[in-house]
C-alpha cells in the first residue's frame, strides 16, 4: 500500500496526504483492528457467576480479587482450577489475579515477612495454573515517620527478588500497582505511592516479569495518569479505571471526577495500549463502565 503511494508521488495530491495516511492507517490498525480489552475486578461473588455476565456484555477478561473468603487463595484446588480454566477457554475470557491490599512484603519481622513472600509466590503458582495474564499487586505498607519508607522500601526490593525468581520459572507476570499516599500527618505509608518509588522498584529489580499496573485514579490523586503513562510506557501491561476529585480516592465513574479522560486514552493509545482495562467504578456495573470508558477511545 505504501510502496503504492510513493510510486504516485509525482501525484501532488498523494505525495502531499502520504504521512497523513500512513497516521490513519495506523490508527486503524491499533485501535480498531485490535480489540480493546475490558474487564473489572471480581470482588462480591465467586468469578464462576461472572462468565455468563462478562461474554453478553463483551468484557473479556476478569480480574480474580483474592480478598475475600470464596476466592481466598486457598479455595483454588485442583478441581477449581481445572473449572475456571475450562470456563475461560469456553467464553474466550482471560484471568488474572489480584493480591489483598492488606498484603506486605516490606515487613521487617521475619515471620510476618516470609509468610507474605510464600502468600505471593502461591499467588503465582496458581495465575500459572490458570494461564492467568499476571497477578496485580500492592507492595505493602510501613509504619512510623516518613524516613522508615526507604528502609521498608530495601526491604521490598530483597524480598520481591524470591517472588520474581518464582515467576521466571513458570513465566508469569507481576504487575505492581501505584497506590494513593496517605493523608499528612499519618503514621502510616502506603509503598510504591509514586513515580518515583515506582520508578525505583522496578529499577532496581530490573525484570521483564515486573511490570506496572496503572491505577488511573490512584495517579489522579498524585502526580497524574498522564505522567505514569508518559513514564513508563510498555511496562503498564493493566490498567484499573476509575475517577474522583484528585484529593480522594472515591473510585466514582467515568466522568465524575477530574480525571482528563480524552488525554489519558490518546497517551494509551501512543503507547499501544490495549488492555485489560479493568473497571473499579464503584456505583456503576462494569458493562456501564466499559461504555463510559470506550467513548473515549
Amino acid at each position: 500500500f505504501f510502496q503504492f503511494l510513493s510510486l504516485k508521488s509525482g501525484q501532488s495530491l498523494i505525495g502531499r496526504y502520504t504521512d497523513r495516511f500512513k497516521g490513519l492507517y495506523y490508527h486503524f490498525c491499533i485501535v480498531h483492528l485490535m480489540d480493546l480489552v475490558f474487564g473489572f475486578d471480581v470482588v462480591r461473588k465467586p468469578v464462576e457467576e461472572y462468565f455468563g455476565y462478562a461474554a453478553k456484555y463483551g468484557l473479556s477478561h476478569l480480574e480474580i480479587d483474592l480478598i475475600r473468603g470464596h476466592s481466598f487463595i486457598e479455595t483454588f484446588d485442583a478441581e477449581r482450577i481445572n473449572n475456571l480454566r475450562g470456563l475461560s477457554e469456553q467464553f474466550g475470557i482471560s484471568l488474572s489475579l489480584h493480591t489483598p491490599f492488606t498484603i506486605n512484603p516490606s515487613d521487617k519481622i521475619p515471620t510476618i515477612r516470609d509468610t507474605n513472600i510464600a502468600y505471593l509466590q502461591r499467588c503465582v503458582s496458581v495465575a500459572h495454573e490458570l494461564n492467568a495474564t499476571h497477578v496485580t499487586t500492592h507492595v505493602g505498607y510501613c509504619l512510623g515517620v516518613k524516613p522508615s519508607k526507604q528502609k521498608a522500601l530495601a526491604r521490598l526490593v530483597a524480598n520481591l527478588k524470591q517472588v520474581l525468581q518464582e515467576c521466571r520459572k513458570l513465566e508469569v507476570k507481576l504487575a505492581i500497582e501505584n497506590v494513593n499516599p496517605m493523608p499528612e500527618g499519618s503514621e502510616l505509608f502506603y509503598l510504591g505511592d509514586s513515580i518515583e518509588e515506582c520508578k525505583f522498584l522496578l529499577s532496581e529489580l530490573d525484570s521483564p516479569y515486573l511490570n506496572l499496573c496503572l491505577d488511573i485514579g490512584h495517579a489522579n490523586t498524585n502526580e497524574g495518569p498522564l505522567e505514569y503513562i508518559q513514564k513508563f510506557g510498555k511496562k503498564i501491561i493493566n490498567v484499573h479505571f476509575h475517577d474522583n476529585n484528585g484529593k480522594t480516592d472515591d473510585h466514582l465513574d467515568v466522568g465524575e471526577g477530574t480525571v482528563p479522560w480524552k488525554e489519558v486514552a490518546e497517551a494509551l493509545k501512543r503507547i499501544r495500549f490495549v488492555g485489560p482495562f479493568v473497571s473499579e467504578c464503584f456505583n456503576s456495573e462494569p458493562h456501564e463502565a466499559k461504555t463510559a470508558l470506550q467513548k473515549y477511545f
